[in-house]
């Protein structure tokens, strides 16, 4: 799959206009058009930018591994990333914040 296709495919499954993701990424929506038509590639820092956003390896924007998070991964964790992939990009974020409370208890 090409970065164009994984780009627009993940981010219509995170459920998120263009115009969004471009807000959150502090780019132009024509931008993240162009990336996704092929137009243009993402720079490294859009990259790094883009796996932070989407909580992804570079190597799967890239389409250099094709699974999201890594290879070696044991049943509880592959469970827990497929039920957290199905999730909206709001209800990661409050996972993650959810998290970090957990953690300092």
């Amino acid at each position: 799959m090409e970065i164009k296709d994984i780009l627009k495919s993940i981010r219509k499954a995170s459920k998120i206009s263009q115009s969004e993701l471009a807000k959150q990424l502090g780019i132009g929506q024509a931008t993240i058009c162009q990336w996704e038509r092929g137009i243009a590639k993402p720079t490294c820092d859009g990259i790094i930018a883009l796996s932070k956003y989407y909580m992804v390896s570079a190597d799967f924007l890239l389409g250099i591994n094709e699974e999201m998070h890594g290879s070696e991964i044991g049943e509880e964790y592959s469970e827990l990333i497929g039920r957290y992939d199905n999730l909206t990009h709001e209800q990661k974020r409050l996972i993650i914040d959810i998290m970090k409370q957990m953690k300092d208890l």
